[in-house]
This record gives C-alpha cells, structure tokens and sequence, in this order.
C-alpha cells in the first residue's frame, strides 16, 4: 500500500499554484491545482469582508455641539418670525409745535384813530397787567397810553411807529398768562393733518418738566398760510415752511402742575398712533400710514 502526500506551491515562473503529489515509492508529480483566480478574488473579497469590531456601525456625521447649535438657531429663526408676524412697535409721528398760553396770541388793539407815538416795549418782553406797552397820538394832539389788559410775554409788534391806526388795528400780540398753557401742533401735509384727531396722545417735553403727555382737544377744520404765523411768536418755528404753503393746527393742553411757562417755547412733539407689526414697520403700512 502507497501513501501519496499532496501538497500545494506557487511556481516561481508563472505564480501558478500547483498540487505537488509526493510517493514514497515514486517520483513526485505536479498538477494545477483546481483553484482558479476567480476564487482566488472570491477568498480575497471574504476576507476583507471580516470588519473589526464596531466598524459595521453607523457613523454619526453631526457632532452634539453642532446639533445644539442648530437647535438654538432654529428656535432664534422661529422666535423672530413670530415677533415680526404677531408683535408690535409703538408708531408715533413728529411734527413742530409751540408751547404757549391758549389757542392764539391775544392780540392789544387801538381803542380810537391815532398815530403809534413809540413802544415801551419790545418782542418777548414779559409784562404785568396794566403795564404800558405804547402810546398813542390822537387826532387832536392828545396823547393816550396803551396798557397790557393781562400779564405775559409779548411775542410780536403789530404796528410801526408813526403809522396811522384806525380804531380797533393791532398793537402788540400777548401771550396771555393766565390762559391755559397749550400745544398748538402744526401739520404740514394733508396725509400728517389726518393724523391729528381729538382723542389722540401727544407726547411733549416741556422744559424742566420732561416728557409730558397731553391730549388733543381741538382741531382747527381748515388750514392756514404758513406766512400767517409770522409775526405772531417770538421765536422760529423750525419744520413749519413759509409762505403760502398750508397749515394745519391741533391744540392740546398741558396739565397745569406740569410747567410754569415763560414766553412761547418751540418743540418737536410725538403723536401717539398707537402700535403695528414689526413687518407693517418695515413696509410703511399699519395706523393709517
């Protein structure tokens, strides 16, 4: 009985793996070994099939810190979306004003023809009741005094010197005192003039008082030339135009522990139009603008 011991190499010329039969009894013998490249790749793609532990897991792309991060951004997107969709801005609206006593200055008038003689007093000064502020010529040489009829601040000069008066013309414009101290708000446009309705807060700053809330009370129904304002404040109006341009006028009153005013004081005011979206900002819609 023969043993016949099989056994495979590669063959150093070709790379060929061969099947080496080995005999005691007899010479070896080589034949191809029945392992064809085919299942060498076969072997090959098993083997590296085999992963080391824990590499068949999914691997996470996005780290913890970047997770949150997308979650705060998404929740600051979503939080400011909402606010411009559903909050609110206050909306006011700017506009010149003067501070003074009552709706208009009270105006000083001649009490019978004559000539003004001279002034005893000049723009912004502040008078007592029963001051002199003029005289007066009459027709016959006699000469009459022309006395403050309140206390206040006389804003403007209505006549000059020498000039011929008719009874009943304009001396001087008074801001009278003891009338109540007033906003008169002055629109400049038919689209600001819409906003100014009895009702509506204004905010004011009064000299050494603040910011102080007034209400309109009165509304003049037609507007005036601007150039009617001339002459009757002591101070310039800034935001008012000049010449014929129209001009609205709202009143309000300030309350009466709120200031101890001097003379007419120019201001910028802001009326309250109440509240609008953020987006309605943006766009310049909402409150009727």
């Amino acid at each position: 009985m023969s043993i016949t011991v099989t056994t495979s190499k590669r063959t150093p010329e070709s790379g060929e793996i061969v099947t080496v039969a080995t005999r005691p009894d007899g010479p070896d013998t080589e034949q191809p070994a029945v392992v064809t490249k085919g299942a060498i790749a076969v072997a090959a793609a098993r083997a590296a099939a085999v992963l080391e532990p824990g590499l068949d897991r999914p691997v996470g792309l996005v780290g913890a810190r970047l997770r949150a991060a997308a979650a705060a951004l998404l929740l600051a997107v979503g939080a400011g979306g909402g606010w411009v969709a559903f909050g609110s801005l206050p909306h006011t609206l700017a506009l010149p004003a003067v501070l003074a006593h009552g709706t208009a200055p009270e105006t000083v008038r001649a009490d019978q023809a004559g000539a003004l003689h001279s002034y005893q007093v000049a723009t912004g000064t502040r008078v007592a009741q029963g001051q002199t502020i003029a005289t007066l010529r009459t027709v016959v040489g006699d000469e009459l005094v022309v006395r403050a009829p309140h206390a206040g601040t006389v804003t403007a000069l209505l006549a000059t010197p020498g000039g011929t008066l008719a009874p009943g013309a304009g001396i001087v414009a008074l801001d009278a005192a003891q009338l109540p101290e007033t906003v008169r708000i002055f629109a400049t446009s038919l689209r600001d003039a819409r906003q100014l309705v009895p009702g509506r807060t204004v905010l004011v700053p009064v000299p050494g008082a603040g910011a102080v809330e007034a209400t309109i009370a009165e509304v003049d129904a037609l507007p005036i030339r601007a150039d009617a304002l001339d002459g009757t404040f002591t101070v310039p109006l800034p935001g008012v135009p000049t010449g014929s341009a129209p001009v609205w006028t709202a009143y309000a009153q300030i309350p009466a522990s709120a200031t101890q005013l001097r003379g007419p004081v120019p201001l910028t005011v802001s009326v309250d139009l109440g509240a609008r979206h953020p987006y309605e900002a943006v766009f310049g819609s909402g409150a009727g603008r």
